[in-house]
């Protein structure tokens, strides 16, 4: 009998592929971006719009699954992958074939909720740092710098390793079982609108589509699943040797191909639709328009009026420069000068903790998951900015580069008398390290302590990673005046040599 080619998974595990290599902390950082809410809603400080652009992976992710099911964990999620590739290789190379007992996996698949719940009370609300450095997730999200992480993040790679040997044994071992954002999952997807649909009169004895899931569901007990554990893998599709097991939105049946394309369609077109509105929230002031309507009249004077700089010690020692702006004794902006840390982590941290300062007004803010030593760099060089802010410090008041547009520059004038350059005009080149060590130079013209031209003198990366990389990075760094931009996914390496150059030549430009 020849077997049936199955084109849903093969379409699967490339989608799987693909974002393993461009995302693969994107599960860490949907479930930081649930911790945020989380402890924001608790400090009685939520505001969705002011939270809005720290908040993008997460929230494209719950409405897919709300409304499409667990496509992102069956699909997307890197640690999903990662689970089904080891299971695969134990099963075809290996030639493993262990079945849990159906009564334990039932079991065993409430201990997500019971992990849920200690990182809830434990973390989350009594804010212990026992994650810090025991995350496997956190291990795995940045598992490319192995020495440093095991380093770091020691008993986290030893749990990682215990899941590595569970997942060879069961089939998605860590989202049947351990998975926190899955229990969040399970509970949510179950008022979706996509639905398995398998009238049993026609099955039998036949258990070829429970034997085939992923997650171990007892499928020949019912007669539709919508949500809870299923990931949307579609595995029991195409087991079916009767195409018994159908695929059903808004009650008409669909082929499997078009479901998951639209639904991946859809998730990609969210995404961008949420940077979109991010960028809008973010332009528009609304972020810090919330945290500053309060009244500060019987508030004492704590920070004098100006801009402040301060610098920490993030990721490898990288050092972190940040500017705080204080008005009416408030905290207004946060933003990076400069900073030396690896681009993938810095951006990160970046933008949930600068948000959450202004939104606390508190350096008190917990690190983002997967990016620890990079957050502490940016609390450290914010903390010893407002430290220079204090009332009676005798620090004086440093400017950073103005970024207001010009219809804004006449609320400026008064205080440019003080402002002191940030850099000096003129024309600077620098270089980087890109793509298999090619060298990048760039040069940097400064005029009016503006950045206003980046461009490549010259470079020795792989052309089309490179091509990939230079227009999207110039026009972020010019348009942030910044370098602490997000490099360009399936061209890191170049977009760092670019972002690199670009440092070495600013640094050359200082006042």
């Amino acid at each position: 009998m020849v077997k049936k080619i199955k084109k849903t998974q093969i379409f699967r595990h490339i989608i799987q592929l693909i974002m393993f290599v461009l995302s693969p902390g994107l599960f860490i950082l949907a479930f930081s971006e649930l911790k945020s809410i989380y402890t924001m809603i608790i400090k009685g400080n939520f505001n969705f719009i002011t939270a809005f652009p720290t908040l993008i992976e997460f929230t494209t992710v719950i409405i897919a699954t709300v409304f499409l099911g667990r496509f992102f964990c069956g699909w997307v999620c890197a640690f999903g992958t990662y689970n089904d590739f080891l299971y695969l290789l134990s099963k075809k190379v290996f030639k493993i074939n262990f079945k849990v007992n159906e009564e334990v996996d039932k079991v065993l698949k409430y201990v997500k909720y019971v992990v849920l719940l200690l990182l809830v009370i434990v973390v989350w609300t009594m804010g212990s740092k026992v994650l810090d450095t025991t995350s496997p997730w956190d291990a795995f999200a940045q598992i490319t710098n192995f020495p440093q992480v095991l380093f770091d993040y020691t008993i986290g790679v030893a749990l990682l390793l215990l899941i590595t040997i569970g997942a060879l044994f069961v089939e998605r071992f860590f989202c049947r079982y351990l998975c926190p954002l899955g229990a969040v999952f399970n509970i949510l997807s179950k008022i979706g609108i996509l639905k398995i649909k398998k009238p049993s009169d026609k099955c039998g004895k036949c258990r070829l589509c429970t034997n085939n899931c992923s997650m171990g569901l007892s499928l020949y007990k019912v007669e539709s699943v919508c949500g809870g554990d299923c990931i949307n893998c579609f595995k029991c599709i195409e087991a079916c040797p009767r195409s018994n097991t159908k695929i059903n939105v808004l009650g008409e049946n669909v082929n499997p191909e078009l479901a998951s394309g639209v639904a991946i369609a859809a998730m990609v077109g969210l995404y961008a639709v949420n940077n979109l509105g991010a960028s809008a929230v973010a332009n528009s002031g609304l972020a810090t328009a919330s945290t500053t309507s309060t009244s500060t009249s019987s508030t004492s004077q704590k920070y004098k009026d100006g801009t402040y700089t301060g610098t920490g010690t993030g990721f490898h020692g990288a050092t972190t420069e940040m500017s705080v702006t204080i008005k009416n004794n408030k905290i207004t902006k946060v933003e990076t000068v400069s900073n030396g840390d690896t681009p993938d982590f810095y951006a990160r941290a970046e933008s949930t903790i600068t948000s959450e300062i202004i939104s606390n007004q508190s350096t008190s803010v917990d690190t983002v998951s997967g990016a620890t030593y990079t957050s502490e760099g940016i609390i450290n060089a914010t903390q010893e900015a407002l430290k220079k802010a204090e009332v009676g410090s005798s620090a004086t008041n440093t400017t950073t580069t103005p970024t207001a547009s010009t219809d804004d520059k006449s609320t400026n004038t008064a205080n440019t008398a003080t402002t002191a350059n940030t850099y000096k005009d003129g024309t600077y080149t620098g270089s980087g390290s890109g793509f298999h060590g090619g060298t990048t130079q760039m040069s940097v013209t400064i005029k009016d302590n503006k950045i206003t031209k980046v461009e490549t003198v010259s470079n020795g990366d792989t052309p089309d990673f490179y091509a990939r990389a230079e227009s999207t990075i110039i026009s972020q760094i010019v348009s942030t005046q910044s370098t602490t931009v997000d490099t360009v996914s399936g061209a890191t390496y170049s977009s760092e040599g670019i972002i690199s150059a670009t440092q070495e030549a600013l640094s050359k430009a200082k006042a």
